[in-house]
């Protein structure tokens, strides 16, 4: 089965293409299926929602989902009706850099994220376009540090990136005693990596395995 499969199931609100699924988010969905353990998952930068709706629909977990965008947890919230998951998931329009002040410390089993990929100015002539997709280091440091906040003790995170920016999330997430324990990459057409996945653990020794790429076409 293709990982993008896994967003087969799900029907996001139409709002013309801003909720259109990205392999960015099907490779999060695919690559972050949950342990026994974990019951509740947070997603940080949630956008319209399509991996929190994921999660509770294909995993049954119960999930939580901010964005900074106000028209993304709105079609979010939408969604997850039009899904049937609206009892499993809660979504708050919230900046990642609020997230020590919004939730208690090491609340959530999981945390997942599918972050701006890429540092420096992105030039894009659709603002929110550009936004989303341009991390500046104090940006990369406010996830890290989000996620270490909200997970508790040996709990797994998972994130999307793009090998460009690998190695300074690597040593953000470190810095803020999250692990990388696996990672994949997902090679388009035959051509150069384009994503990679990474799963890790809160304050877990060092030890990394990478898995077979992903090959498409």
């Amino acid at each position: 089965m293709k990982f993008t499969d896994v967003l087969r199931s799900i029907e996001l609100v139409d709002v013309g293409g801003k909720s259109r699924p990205t392999h960015a988010s099907a490779l999060l969905l695919w690559y972050s299926r949950p342990h026994a353990d974990v019951r509740s998952v947070l997603e940080l930068g949630c956008g319209s929602g399509i991996v929190s709706i994921g999660m509770a629909k294909l995993y049954g977990r119960r999930v939580t989902g901010i964005d900074c965008d106000v028209e993304s947890i709105e079609i979010a919230k939408r969604s997850s009706e039009i899904n049937g998951v609206s009892d499993r998931t809660e979504f708050f329009r919230l900046d990642v850099r609020e997230v020590p002040g919004f939730f208690e410390a090491e609340t959530f089993d999981m945390v997942v994220f599918n972050p701006p990929h890429f540092t420096g100015k992105v030039e894009s002539p659709d603002i929110v376009r550009a936004r989303v997709r341009t991390a500046s280091e104090e940006i990369v440091e406010a996830f890290c540090r989000a996620a270490s906040w909200s997970l508790r003790n040996r709990g797994e995170f998972a994130v999307v990136l793009h090998p460009e920016n690998m190695m300074l999330w690597i040593e953000r997430l470190r810095e803020v005693r999250l692990e990388p324990k696996r990672m994949v990459f997902f090679h388009p057409k035959g051509r150069e990596a384009e994503l990679v996945a990474l799963r890790g653990r809160k304050n877990s020794k060092m030890g990394l395995i990478v898995d077979s790429p992903i090959l498409e076409g």
